[in-house]
């Protein structure tokens, strides 16, 4: 897709809204990609859901699957997480929460509520950082692991 395109796609996604994107002015395989995010609970990387789309949209290939998520994100319809060195993950949950990492197995579980108080004291302003949001990742055992640990005792 050449980028006058992209631009143009960008901008119809917005109008009519008030500025904001709507599902329904998606383009398929956007809208495609953003279900596939969505169907699972599972934070997936770009290649989890390229992976996904053979079952549900075969034409879709890896570059659009990574350029709609750049898209999706960039709309605010998925938020980008990194966990780790690992690769870079894809959350349809907007509201804001924190995440559960299992350490075992690596699973990535929503922990919702409302935002840590006191980390941020003192930070705004330090070296000219602002602070735009907080989220926390909590590392530990997910309950199957610790389970399954427990099995082999």
């Amino acid at each position: 897709m050449n980028d006058s395109r992209q631009a143009k796609e960008g901008t119809d996604a917005k109008e009519g809204n008030g500025g904001k994107a709507t599902e329904a002015s998606l383009t398929p395989h956007r809208m495609a990609v953003l279900t596939l995010v969505r169907m699972g609970k599972n934070h997936p990387t770009a290649r989890e859901v390229f992976e996904r789309s053979g079952a549900h949209s075969p034409r879709l290939s890896f570059a659009t699957v990574y350029n709609a998520l750049k898209f999706l994100t960039g709309l605010k319809l998925l938020r980008m997480i990194r966990v780790g060195d690992d690769a870079v993950r894809y959350d349809p949950v907007l509201e804001r929460h924190d995440h559960l990492i299992c350490r075992v197995c690596g699973s990535i579980d929503d922990s919702m509520g409302p935002a840590p108080q006191g980390p941020t004291a003192g930070l705004s302003g330090r070296k000219g950082f602002q602070v735009e949001e907080i989220t926390v990742q909590f590392t530990g055992i997910c309950a199957k692991c610790r389970k399954a640990e427990a099995g082999k005792k």
